[in-house]
């Protein structure tokens, strides 16, 4: 009879653990909201080494087909949110992909010519990854991931009780 309720257990837990693994596993792509696509903004630009970073204005959700590399074909456009931002008091516009937790474009360029950000400053902008949806997504789900790993560490514990305790129980059986 404590086989079946062990057996019941782990099924239970089985059902458990994967319906809790499939939501944390998610299928969709976490889409950054706007006041993410700020803080990516900003963190990235100060990152980058631009002084004097604010906000400007609101961000403005499009599509946008990045320019094609000399030679390359078209790319297909991808959401982003365009965040208006000063730095040192000039105007510039920093695409922020909606997924993925990376700068898409950046439009400083100077009225007379030239641009806001430095060359270093800008290929440090490039290399700047900050995933704030999927962070906030990865907080969300961490609950439903400790369950199943509890109730797996659980059914691990009562297999292993019940091995012990049979194996107790034939050496009894045996000596008798």
């Amino acid at each position: 009879m404590k086989g079946v309720k062990v057996l019941a257990l782990v099924g239970v837990v089985v059902v458990v653990c994967l319906i809790a693994g499939a939501y944390a596993a998610g299928r969709e792509t976490p889409r950054l909201s706007a006041a993410e696509a700020q803080v990516f903004a900003q963190q990235a630009l100060i990152d980058s080494g631009a002084r004097g970073v604010e906000l400007r204005g609101e961000p403005r959700a499009e599509d946008f087909a990045p320019p094609p590399e000399e030679g390359q074909p078209r790319r297909d456009p991808v959401s982003v949110w365009i965040v208006p931002l000063t730095v040192s008091d000039q105007p510039i516009e920093l695409y922020v992909t909606q997924t993925g937790g990376r700068a898409a474009y950046l439009d400083d360029a100077l009225p007379d010519g030239g641009f806001v950000l430095n060359e270093e400053q800008f290929d440090r902008l490039e290399r700047f990854r900050l995933d704030l949806a999927g962070d906030r997504v990865r907080d969300e789900r961490r609950g439903p991931s400790l369950v199943a790993g509890l109730l797996i560490a659980l059914v691990a514990a009562a297999l292993l009780a019940s091995v012990l305790t049979g194996k107790a129980r034939a050496a009894r059986t045996d000596e008798t």
